[in-house]
C-alpha cells in the first residue's frame, strides 16, 4: 500500500510539474528551425510568422536556418530535441512524408512530431514556354495523347512536389510525359525558358517575373483557389481536373510528446499572427497564401496528405529506402 501510495504521489507531482511548466510557457526564447536556405518562400513564411508569434508570446522567436539532405537534417535536430515546446520546425511534404519514404533517416515522418498548425500554401503552376506554342491545358494534353512520351517536364528532383504534381496531371488526363528532374528551380525555369523542355509545375514565385514578361505561359494553378497574382489563371479543379490540389504547404510541428496545453497557446499565437493583415498582405504579394489549419485539422490533414502523396510516389517508381 506504501508503495502504491508513493507511486501515486510521484504521479500526481509529475502532473503539476507539467501543469505549471504549460502556464509559465514560453519562459525564454523559442527557436523556429527552418529545413530551408535563407530567401525562398519557406524564409518568407517562417520570418514573418517569428515576428507575429514573437509579439503574441512574449518571448523571442528566433529562426534558424538548418539546410540539407532534402530536409532531413533540420527534421532530424527538431524530432530529437526536448518535447518542451522551445524548439519547432516548419513542417512541410518533405519533412513528414516524402523525404524519410526515399531515404534513410533518423526520425518517423509522423510519429516523432506533434503537429501544431498550418499556415500557408505556396500554388504550383503549370507552366510552358512562350515558344511552345501552347496556349490551354486542353492542348497540351491533346498533344500528349497524341505523341505519348515526347513531351517532357521538368522537377526539382525525383519525389518532389514538381513531379508529383505532374504524375498526377498524367494520371488525370490518361497521358504519357517524360520526366526530367533539376537540382532546383532555377535550372528547371532556364531549360522552360529555352525549350529544352516542355513544361513544369513549379513554385509561383520563381515563374512569375516569366509569366508577367510573357516568357512563359500558365496554363492553371494546382491550389484550391485562384492566386491573387495571376487572377485570369484558373485553377485545375476550374479546368475540369476534380480536386486537383498539388500546392507546397507549409506548416509548424514541434516533437512528439510536447505537452498539449503549450501546443494548443502556440496554434493559438499561429491564429491571431496570421489574422493581421499587414503581415497577411507582405506574405501575398510575394505569392505565399494563408491556408490556416488548428491543430487537430492540422493532424488530420498530415495523415490523409500522406495517404495520397506515397500512392503518388508508388506510380512515379520512386525508389524507396
Amino acid at each position: 500500500m506504501k508503495s502504491r501510495l508513493t507511486g501515486l504521489a510521484l504521479s500526481a507531482l509529475a502532473l503539476s510539474a507539467s501543469l505549471a511548466s504549460a502556464q509559465d510557457y514560453p519562459a525564454q526564447p523559442i527557436t523556429l528551425v527552418n529545413p530551408y536556405a535563407a530567401g525562398g518562400s519557406a524564409d518568407l513564411i517562417a520570418r514573418t510568422l517569428a515576428e507575429g508569434m514573437t509579439e503574441r508570446l512574449g518571448q523571442p522567436v528566433v529562426v534558424e536556418n538548418r539546410p540539407g539532405a532534402a530536409t532531413a537534417i533540420a527534421a532530424t535536430y527538431v524530432a530529437q530535441s526536448d518535447p518542451d515546446g522551445y524548439t519547432l520546425l516548419i513542417a512541410s511534404s518533405p519533412t513528414h512524408f516524402i523525404t524519410p519514404e526515399i531515404q534513410p533517416v533518423q526520425y518517423e515522418g509522423l510519429a516523432d512530431f506533434a503537429p501544431v498548425a498550418m499556415i500557408a500554401n505556396v500554388p504550383n503552376v503549370l507552366v510552358v514556354g512562350s515558344g511552345a506554342e501552347l496556349s490551354t491545358l486542353e492542348e497540351l494534353v491533346a498533344k500528349a495523347k497524341e505523341s505519348p512520351d515526347t513531351l517532357a517536364f521538368a522537377s526539382v528532383g525525383n519525389g518532389s512536389l514538381p513531379h508529383l504534381s505532374s504524375v498526377l496531371l498524367m494520371q488525370e488526363t490518361d497521358t504519357q510525359m517524360v520526366h526530367i528532374p533539376y537540382g532546383g528551380a532555377a535550372p528547371a525555369v532556364v531549360d522552360v525558358l529555352a525549350g529544352n523542355v516542355d513544361l513544369a509545375f513549379l513554385n509561383l514565385p520563381p515563374l512569375l517575373p516569366h509569366i508577367e514578361s510573357g516568357a512563359l505561359v500558365p496554363l492553371g494553378v494546382a491550389a484550391p483557389e485562384r492566386t491573387p497574382l495571376l487572377p485570369d489563371v484558373a485553377t485545375m479543379a476550374e479546368l475540369g481536373l476534380g480536386e486537383f490540389q498539388m500546392s507546397t504547404w507549409f506548416g509548424v510541428s514541434a516533437p512528439a510528446n510536447t505537452p498539449e496545453d503549450v501546443v494548443a497557446k502556440l496554434d493559438a499565437a499561429i491564429a491571431d499572427t496570421l489574422q493581421d493583415e499587414e503581415l497577411r498582405q507582405r506574405l501575398e504579394a510575394s505569392g505565399v497564401m494563408m491556408f490556416y489549419k488548428p491543430t487537430d485539422e492540422f493532424a488530420g490533414f498530415l495523415e490523409s496528405e500522406s495517404e495520397r502523396l506515397l500512392k503518388l510516389l508508388d506510380a512515379a517508381d520512386v525508389p524507396r529506402n
